[in-house]
C-alpha cells in the first residue's frame, strides 16, 4: 500500500473524509479562483526556486541582501505565475494586485531567512526532499499484521544540519502559509504526523545519506507572511525592523541542548530568542516558556508515530470505515471538509 503522511492525517482527522476521497476518489468541481492551497504551493515553489538560484550562484542564503530578496521574489513570481492555475494571476488588474502582495510576501520572507541564517550554525542540506520508492530517500516500509505491507512517501520542505562537537545534528523546517505550531495533543491523536514522520525519515537514513548517523535537533515551522507592525506611539525604523522581524519567529520543538539552541542562535546569551521557541536564563536553564525536550522523547515520540502509522494502514487495508470527525478546542474536521454535503454530520 503506497500513501502518504497527509492520508494518514486525514484518517484521523475523520475516516469517512478519507474513504470519500481515496476510495470513492470523489472530488469538488474545479473553479476558477485562488484558494489557499494554491498559494500555499506557490510559496513553497518559490522559497525553493530562489534557495535553488542562490545556490547555483555559489553562495548561501547568508549572503543574501535585502535587495537581492527583493529580486529574487520578483524573478520568481515572473517565472511562476504563468503556471498556478491556467494564469490566474494575469486574469484581472484585481489579481494582478495580489501578485504584486504575494511578491511582497515572498520577497520578505526571503530576507527574513537570510537574517536568520547569518545568526545561525545550521545549513540547509536538503530542499523539496522527496522519499518514497525511486526517490533519494527511500520509503518508510511497515510490515502490517494482516499481510499488507505500508510504503509511506512523501516530500519535506527543507532539511539542515549542524555539528557540535563530534556529532551531526539534523532539524526539519516546514514552511507553511498560515500560523501553525506541533500540538503534542494533535500528535497523540494522530492529526499531527507529518513533521515527527519527516524526522524519522532523515534520522533513520543519515548514515547512507550524509555519511554519519545524525541526533535530532528539532523541527519547526516558519510562517510565510507580511508581517505588520502595530504600536501605540512613533518608533524608530530601526526598532520596527526588530519588530518585524520578531514576527517571524518559527514555532515548534526542539532538542533541550544549551548548545544546539545556541548553534540555531548564536545572538542567544540569555533572555528570548527572535528566531526560534527557546530562552535561556543566567544560569544557562531554559526558560519555562521554551518548546524543548529530551533526546529520548524524541525517540519515544518516533517510536510513538510508528504505532499510529501502523494502526491507520491495518484499519485502511481491513476496511474499517467510521463517521468520527475529531474535535478539539476550536478545530474540528469539518471546517474545512469538501464532503459535508454528503455525510451529512450533524454536530450537535
Amino acid at each position: 500500500m503506497h500513501t502518504s503522511v497527509s492520508r494518514m492525517e486525514m484518517f484521523y482527522r475523520c475516516s469517512y473524509q478519507h474513504f470519500a476521497q481515496y476510495s470513492l476518489g470523489l472530488k469538488e468541481r474545479r473553479t476558477y479562483k485562488l484558494d489557499a492551497p494554491d498559494i500555499g504551493q506557490l510559496f513553497h515553489e518559490a522559497l525553493k526556486t530562489i534557495t535553488d538560484w542562490v545556490t547555483k550562484e555559489g553562495k548561501s542564503f547568508s549572503d543574501v541582501t535585502e535587495m537581492e530578496a527583493n529580486q529574487y521574489a520578483q524573478k520568481a513570481i515572473k517565472h511562476l505565475a504563468p503556471i498556478l492555475q491556467n494564469q490566474i494571476l494575469r486574469s484581472s488588474n484585481r489579481y494582478y494586485y495580489i501578485e504584486k502582495k504575494l511578491q511582497e510576501v515572498i520577497a520578505r520572507a526571503t530576507y527574513v531567512l537570510s537574517e536568520q541564517a547569518r545568526r545561525s550554525g545550521f545549513t540547509p542540506v536538503g530542499l523539496e526532499l522527496a522519499f518514497g520508492k525511486g526517490e533519494k530517500l527511500k520509503p518508510i516500509q511497515i510490515k502490517l499484521p494482516n499481510g499488507y505491507e505500508l510504503l509511506l512517501r512523501g516530500r519535506i520542505d527543507r532539511v539542515d544540519q549542524g555539528t557540535f562537537g563530534n556529532e551531526l545534528y539534523l532539524r526539519i523546517i516546514d514552511y507553511k502559509s498560515s500560523n501553525t505550531d506541533l500540538s503534542l495533543v494533535e500528535v497523540y491523536y494522530g492529526l499531527a504526523l507529518q513533521m515527527l514522520t519527516y524526522l524519522d525519515v532523515v534520522l533513520s537514513q543519515s548514515e547512507t545519506w550524509l555519511g554519519k548517523q545524525a541526533q535530532p535537533a528539532g523541527m519547526l515551522y516558519f510562517h510565510v507572511h507580511n508581517a505588520m507592525v502595530s504600536e501605540d506611539t512613533r518608533i524608530s525604523d530601526e526598532k520596527v525592523i526588530d519588530q518585524l522581524f520578531k514576527k517571524y519567529k518559527m514555532n515548534g520543538l526542539l532538542l533541550s541542548n544549551k548548545e544546539i539552541v545556541q548553534l540555531m542562535d548564536s545572538d542567544l546569551e540569555t533572555g528570548t530568542s527572535s528566531i526560534i521557541p527557546a530562552g535561556l536564563k543566567k544560569d544557562g536553564d531554559f526558560h519555562a516558556y521554551s518548546k524543548v525536550t529530551d533526546f529520548d522523547t524524541f525517540s519515544n515520540l518516533q517510536t510513538y508515530i510508528r504505532s499510529l502509522i501502523q494502526q491507520a494502514g491495518l484499519d485502511m487495508t481491513s476496511g474499517i470505515l467510521q463517521l468520527n470527525p475529531y474535535e478539539f478546542k476550536e478545530k474540528s474536521a469539518c471546517t474545512f471538509c469538501s464532503f459535508k454535503s454528503l455525510c451529512q454530520f450533524d454536530p450537535i
